[in-house]
């Protein structure tokens, strides 16, 4: 970095591109998405959050490792076109980690874990979480606290304390998530009459918050996603353990689980990142239309479109651990940069300019190698 003719003069070789009229920003972080999942809302839409989840597992029996492939291939596509150049990827069928580095992007990439049956365990090893890709880290996302039992969720928190492994996890997303912890009626009894599970397997506590910090689950390395059922003392103990929050407004939304108490997280200095989650609950995987809707439903709580761009930028880096990498354009960062367009009309604010706006990028950089320009 520099004056430009005193780089030029260091770099005589090298291609000079020049963007006039144009703004040069840190890529987009995407802290939670579903590459394999393809555009399913319209068929998956429900009245409740657990028939929502019931209509998601009854419309993927149809669908094969192709249709993952493909999916995940165009999925990508978009994300590029938008300007994000990270992820955070939850990895249901095995498709998207290859696709991902294949297309250059930069990527956490969380093995999802479903073992609620005691009696039948899965408890991965730090073997099951390798990291052969220099652009792509490794991490486990043990799926909900109402899919996991208590026994399988203290194994993957050792291995994650003692190798460092990241997680991720859907948390307080629903009030009947805190209903069944609560041990009252609710709807995910019908997912566990459909999983054949016993409800006696259910997680017990006065909040998925307090519950997992009962197990020693909340820690730094935990990403919390949706987080919209909480209460002021479970924001406190998410505060103390330094765990960081994945933000989908739009998929709260569609799933009908509420709004996030989004200032009172960064009011208490909690890392929060933005995140679309998956096209079975979200209208769009463009984290610029994400940043509008989050916009549009926090601003009324002093939330501002400078706030809203760190959680796309620099807090989704930290909600993913790559705060020394990426988020911020810096000497001795990589080269995670985009270029979007100079908004037509100037409010004196660049970043709300920006927010109303943009819809794709121009050029897309991901370790100092152009992935798309137009």
């Amino acid at each position: 970095m520099g004056a430009a003719r005193r780089i030029k003069k260091k770099y005589p070789n090298h291609r000079v591109q020049s963007y006039k009229n144009d703004v040069l920003m840190p890529g987009m972080v995407n802290v939670h998405t579903h590459l394999e999942i393809p555009p399913l809302l319209d068929t998956v839409r429900a009245r409740t959050f657990p028939e929502w989840i019931i209509n998601l597992i009854r419309a993927k029996k149809s669908l094969s490792v192709q249709d993952y492939k493909r999916t995940a291939k165009r999925n990508i596509e978009n994300l590029i076109q938008y300007g994000t150049t990270t992820v955070g990827e939850i990895c249901t069928h095995g498709v998207s980690p290859a696709t991902l580095n294949e297309a250059g992007l930069r990527a956490v990439v969380y093995q999802e874990i479903i073992s609620m049956d005691p009696h039948r365990p899965f408890i991965p090893s730090s073997a099951d979480c390798s990291r052969p890709l220099s652009r792509i880290t490794s991490g486990f996302s043990p799926h909900s606290p109402y899919t996991i039992s208590e026994a399988v969720l203290r194994g993957i928190c050792n291995i994650s304390r003692e190798k460092g492994i990241r997680l991720a996890m859907h948390i307080a997303e629903s009030r009947d998530e805190t209903r069944l912890l609560q041990g009252k009626r609710t709807g995910l009894h019908e997912l566990y009459h459909l999983a054949e599970w016993d409800l006696s397997w259910a997680p017990k506590g006065l909040s998925s918050i307090e519950y997992l910090g009962r197990i020693g689950m909340l820690t730094c390395h935990l990403l919390a996603v949706h987080v919209v059922q909480v209460t002021e003392k479970d924001i406190r103990l998410i505060k103390k353990s330094k765990v960081p929050i994945g933000h989908c407004p739009r998929s709260n939304k569609e799933t009908g689980v509420g709004k996030m108490p989004l200032e009172k997280f960064l009011n208490a200095g909690i890392t929060v990142g933005l995140g679309t989650d998956s096209l079975a609950s979200s209208p769009s995987l463009n984290l610029w239309d994400e940043l509008r809707y989050a916009f549009k439903i926090h601003r009324r709580n002093g939330i501002t479109a400078e706030d809203l761009f760190r959680l796309a930028t620099i807090g989704g880096a930290k909600a993913l651990g790559l705060e020394k990498e990426i988020g911020t354009l810096e000497v001795g960062k990589k080269a995670d940069i985009i270029v979007v367009p100079m908004p037509a009309n100037n409010t004196g604010d660049i970043y709300f300019d920006l927010l109303r706006e943009t819809k794709s990028c121009i050029m897309m950089m991901v370790n100092g190698k152009i992935l798309n320009k137009v």
